[in-house]
């Protein structure tokens, strides 16, 4: 059952349940509390905290497809459903009812869990006295094997709740618990995937994208501008920089072809190493993937005598499951640089001969440019404005 088929149901609640945080142990407390306030910055509607899950009460001007839409974009929510609550059994069962004859079912299994253990008859003989009332009043076979429909009864310290589907969320650790990091940020699908990797595990990442346009107003009128909405989406507001690749093309006019895709990487994670000592963050993330044998030899060039951390969340991934991720998480890109393709592509360059070429072409120094003329935006779902440099 989608998210469409709930309609004709009066729901009361959209109930939410964690997972990860509850193994946390010394720091549950403050990633529920991180948790809490992110589920109400993304919904902007009260959240109630309950015994190990949360609950969004439901009004009727409330747009329910869009409110779950926005919670399944929420790091650290493992599952999540709209459900039906009253305060004992036999109003459940009719509320229950209620949205079973909208749905329509041939077969049905009840699900019943109690976090409240003073509720005085277990588990098990909930779900059959429930399985039995529908069976009886809608002539529903309750089917315990392979049902066409499964009513999940939760029994907790304000009432009874009742679901029908659980919805999926992205699992992980709250957005903000792990820190705020810099992304090197193309534009492109694996380097969106790789942030959207850093934030599942808790991590507010913020853009930086090197671009060949006269200035960072004529990049935001690109696809790139939709290709930063997509990771919006999951962080609601982001920090962006923008920086010029023009003191890189500068120098490396006289640079062997075949090393230039190699140095301009480089580049790259230079000039994001300068910006994130300039800024204070802790490391970059980098959507490098190692597609052949020969690429490990380049991703080991391009990460040593690094002065921060560079995480790679995608160097252990086939292709074939990133691209499963990326039509998932819909974070496919129209946007293409005129640079994409210097930096996608793959040469000969060994450790030594990119150690003289950065050199003698003082890439240094052009990337020192670069952070020098940064252009920084902060963009959230209303739009991108510029705050300095």
């Amino acid at each position: 059952m989608k998210a469409a088929s709930f309609r004709g149901i009066r729901f009361d609640a959209v109930v939410i349940h964690y997972g990860e945080i509850t193994l946390k142990r010394s720091k549950r407390g403050l990633f529920e509390r991180m948790l809490h306030r992110n589920l109400r910055r993304f919904t902007g509607l009260p959240v109630r905290r309950l015994q190990g899950r949360f609950v969004i009460d439901l009004s009727p001007e409330i747009d329910l497809e869009r409110l779950l839409e926005r919670l399944g974009k929420v790091f650290g929510v493992v599952w999540y459903a709209p459900a039906v609550r009253a305060d004992t059994l036999e109003e459940i069962q009719e509320r229950i009812s209620e949205a079973v004859s909208v749905i329509n079912p041939e077969s049905i299994k009840v699900d019943t869990r109690r976090s409240d253990k003073s509720f005085p008859i277990t588990s098990i003989e909930i779900s059959r006295r429930i399985g039995k009332f529908l069976s009886s009043r809608l002539g529903v076979e309750v089917d315990l094997k392979n049902p066409e429909l499964r009513i999940f009864v939760e029994l907790i310290e304000d009432g009874i709740y009742a679901s029908f589907e659980k919805l999926r969320g992205p699992g992980g650790l709250p957005l903000g618990s792990s820190g705020r990091i810099l992304g090197l940020f193309s534009g492109g699908s694996h380097s969106a995937l790789a942030c959207w990797f850093m934030m599942k595990r808790g991590c507010a990442v913020d853009l930086l994208h090197v671009h060949s346009l006269s200035s960072g107003e004529d990049v935001l009128k690109t696809e790139f501008k939709s290709a930063v909405d997509k990771l919006l989406e999951y962080s609601m507001k982001l920090r962006l920089y923008l920086a010029p690749s023009t003191p890189f093309m500068d120098r490396a006019r006289d640079a062997p072809e075949t090393a230039r895709p190699l140095l301009f990487k480089g580049y790259l994670i230079r000039v994001g190493e300068l910006l994130a000592e300039r800024r204070g963050y802790p490391g970059l993330v980098l959507g490098e993937r190692i597609e052949k044998p020969e690429d490990a030899e380049e991703v080991g060039i391009l990460l040593s005598g690094r002065s921060l951390p560079i995480y790679t969340p995608l160097l252990a991934l086939p292709e074939d499951e990133i691209h499963r991720k990326i039509e998932l998480l819909e974070l496919r890109s129209e946007y293409s640089d005129p640079l994409s393709g210097l930096g996608a592509g793959r040469g000969k360059c060994s450790a030594k001969e990119f150690e003289r070429l950065w050199r003698r072409l003082e890439l240094e120094e052009a990337a020192g440019d670069a952070a020098d003329a940064v252009e920084v935006y902060l963009a959230d779902l209303a739009g991108f404005k510029r705050v300095g440099s």
